[in-house]
């Protein structure tokens, strides 16, 4: 009997020892002090042996310049502390590798510290954005690789990316702590992968996009913090436009109203 109670224990503590590890935290990511710029891919490959499997950047992201085609690489990235600026990557077609990044902005300072971006079609002076900022990247067809996206602050910037399609389902991002801008996307038809986002802290502008047909990718949206503007979108409806403005002012919303050279109907 005390020899099959003693191989009983035996095959089962590694059982026992298995689910003792279950409950244990799992490792904290490491923190990079400091910026980090990405403009090829020895630099991805030398910011993942840095930052190992989970990584924060204390700081702003830059990816600029480069001819990568993806991301693949900055999968341990959990939270950039600063802006993500990813500028004049003319062969990148899609964010995949950024599928671990949580958080965008949550460092930053006031949002008048940072420049402004160049003047959108509306004619109004640019308004300060910091933040997600995606700009000038030629073969961009989509955001994917930003699905467990769940904080921006600073501001959300979708800016003259030519071949932008379409974004990405992001379930987790119902609210951006700044403006949110997408102007001169030529190619965007659609603003799904939004419909979760409710809140808008600053300004709300959608302007200069040729194919873009529908706002049902803002249907959820209940609060613009400051100027609502929605123009020169040649193939967006104006009575969905004003439909959409008119929805926003039900809910309170008092800031300034600018939608106009939208498509007549």
């Amino acid at each position: 009997m005390r020899g099959i109670f003693e191989l009983g224990v035996r095959s089962i503590l590694p059982l026992l020892v298995a689910l003792a590890g279950c409950g244990k935290n799992p490792v904290a990511p490491v923190v990079l002090e400091e910026g980090v710029v990405i403009a090829s891919p020895a630099d991805i490959a030398a910011l993942r042996e840095r930052g190992g499997a989970a990584y924060i950047i204390d700081g702003d992201l830059q990816i600029a310049g480069s001819s990568l085609v993806a991301l693949t690489g900055l999968e341990g990235l959990k939270r950039v502390e600063g802006s993500v600026e990813i500028w004049f990557n003319d062969r990148l077609e899609s964010l995949t590798g950024l599928e671990g990044l949580e958080s965008v902005g949550a460092g930053l300072g006031p949002a008048d510290a940072s420049p402004p971006l160049p003047t959108p079609a509306a004619g109004k002076v640019a308004h300060v954005v910091e933040g997600l900022l995606i700009f000038e990247n030629k073969a961009l067809r989509s955001l994917k690789g930003l699905e467990n996206l769940a904080s921006v602050s600073g501001g959300l910037a979708l800016v003259r990316n030519e071949s932008l399609a379409s974004l990405t389902d992001m379930p987790r991002l119902v609210e951006i702590e700044g403006s949110v801008d997408i102007w001169f996307n030529d190619a965007l038809q659609s603003l799904e992968g939004l419909h979760y986002l409710a809140r808008v802290r600053d300004f709300l502008e959608v302007s200069g996009n040729g194919a873009l047909q529908s706002l049902n990718g803002l249907r959820r949206i209940n609060h613009v913090g400051a100027d609502l503007i929605i123009s020169n979108n040649a193939l967006l409806p104006q009575s969905e436009v004003r439909a959409f403005a008119e929805r926003m002012v039900a809910k309170g919303f008092a800031g300034a109203v600018i939608v106009g050279d939208n498509l007549a109907d």
